[in-house]
């Protein structure tokens, strides 16, 4: 009787530690994003972490969007950004001198941040993300080429875009 208790207890040591060399590899595997995730993702990068968070509900697919829903989630924005778009256009020009062309503000990976578009004095057209909450440059890129941009280069400045 002792010899199978020992046998028994093996057996048991045995699955609990394959079940928990599985489980550990399973939590380690890189998650896998859908279609729709990986372009938001691909879209939002370089990934900007700003200090006022926005709500869940307001980043919507494009898709889906509505003039009153892009209207309501302006709104939304506006009222948790902690400076006005003068103040993140004047932080972005600190940072890239030229001429705004654009500004917009956004839910970018959670964050409410205002996108300031800029030709530069160099003659490229640059993005530069500001902080709505501190007015802080978070990140700054150079844009595409505006006539390679596709249909929505003749679009008109989307619900919370200004334009100068």
């Amino acid at each position: 009787m002792t010899m199978k208790k020992i046998i028994a207890g093996a057996a048991a040591a045995t699955m609990l530690t394959v079940g928990a060399g599985a489980a550990l590899a399973a939590q380690q595997s890189p998650q896998e994003t859908t279609g729709t995730q990986a372009a938001q993702q691909q879209e939002q990068e370089p990934s900007v972490n700003g200090s006022v968070a926005a709500p869940a509900e307001s980043e919507a697919n494009d898709a889906t969007e509505t003039l009153e829903s892009e209207a309501a989630e302006a709104q939304q924005l506006e009222s948790l950004a902690k400076i006005d778009q003068d103040a993140a256009e004047k932080a972005a020009l600190e940072a890239v001198p030229g001429k705004v062309q654009q500004t917009e503000l956004d839910n970018e990976n959670g964050s409410v941040v205002y996108s300031v578009e800029i030709m530069g004095q160099d003659g490229k057209l640059q993005e530069v993300v500001v902080d709505a909450g501190d007015g802080k440059v978070l990140a700054q890129a150079a844009e595409e080429d505006e006539g390679q941009e596709g249909p929505e280069a003749n679009e008109g400045p989307e619900a919370g875009e200004a334009t100068k």
